[in-house]
């Protein structure tokens, strides 16, 4: 005797079959979902609404096979249970991450507004080679191991021309520089990072290598960064973490410390 087989009930049974083997994966994607918003702060938004429509399409294809499967054989249970069990350890981890999310979220708003007490500051940071103007002027510093009989500071600009050769202050510790930001021929240059590099030598003609040369500037904004911490504005410019910051200084001491330390 030949058994009729419903086209709607093998039509439905294939889209289920297709649908388990399809859950494990989003189960999985699921769950490395949540590790890398965790750790990179990455928004599983699409993810979880692409998850939840899988979820809706296995309930309409489950109900459908469920109508239409044949009494004489009925669909395995264990297997359409366990991908419920499985469905809502998906669930259950995207409402998790989605808390996390907004953990992080929230985290990296409030760090950001433990900064804003920088705003309106001056903070010192290692130069890495830059020197930046701002307002027309400069402030910078460098240590030497020793006196010098000489130190020249030359900057660049971003083509690599030399805009300025100063003489530097010479004492053995650390030298502060305040610079008027103006060129070898006494034109003002414009504000922005330019390129500093300082030459000194000892009594005898011997090189000295200035060490600790940082850079000062003005805060003017924070904003998130990535899982380092949180970046300093100094003007529009220049970014730098807030984890490189040695030293803070208000304005009016800037303006009282100030001095010509460098003449070009």
């Amino acid at each position: 005797m030949t058994t009729a087989v419903n086209p709607a009930a093998a039509s439905s049974q294939n889209a289920f079959n297709a649908l388990v083997n399809s859950s494990q994966a989003a189960t999985q994607a699921a769950q490395q979902q949540m590790a890398n918003s965790v750790t990179n702060g990455v928004n599983a938004g699409s993810t979880a609404a692409g998850l939840a429509t899988n979820f809706n399409t296995f309930i309409k294809i489950l109900t459908t096979q469920l109508q239409h499967q044949d009494p004489t054989s009925p669909m395995d249970t264990n297997q359409f249970t366990q991908e419920l069990v499985e469905f809502s350890g998906v669930e259950q981890q995207l409402n998790t991450n989605s808390l996390l999310q907004k953990l992080v979220d929230a985290s990296g708003a409030g760090s950001v507004k433990s900064l804003l007490g920088y705003v309106g500051q001056y903070v010192e940071v290692p130069a890495n080679g830059q020197l930046l103007i701002q307002g027309g002027q400069s402030d910078f510093s460098y240590t030497l191991p020793q006196e010098a009989s000489a130190a020249t500071i030359t900057v660049k600009d971003s083509a690599g021309n030399t805009v300025a050769s100063l003489s530097g202050p010479t004492a053995s510790g650390v030298n502060n520089i305040a610079w008027n930001g103006q060129d070898s021929s006494g034109n003002q240059l414009p504000d922005g990072l330019y390129t500093l590099s300082i030459a000194a030598t000892d009594g005898s003609g011997n090189a000295l290598t200035p060490s600790n040369v940082n850079l000062i500037g003005l805060v003017t904004g924070v904003q998130t960064a990535d899982s380092s911490g949180n970046d300093l504005l100094l003007g529009p410019n220049l970014i730098v973490n807030d984890a490189n910051v040695e030293a803070v200084f208000s304005p009016a001491s800037m303006q009282a410390n100030n001095s010509s330390g460098a003449s070009s």
